[in-house]
């Protein structure tokens, strides 16, 4: 998670299937809540982009 995190926001791009991995993931510790959470919240603003 905290990879695919970080090279969404250094590239400002996630793929379609990496996004649609972010949203399936379940038990996550509170850190990788947070990353969830920010992720989408900057793929709904546009700050990152799908690809």
């Amino acid at each position: 998670m905290v990879e695919m995190y970080l090279a969404a926001r250094l590239h400002n791009r996630i793929s379609t299937d990496e996004y649609r991995a972010v949203l399936l993931q379940q038990n996550l510790d509170e850190q990788e809540q947070k990353l969830k959470t920010t992720l989408l919240r900057l793929v709904e603003t546009g700050s990152v982009r799908l690809v």
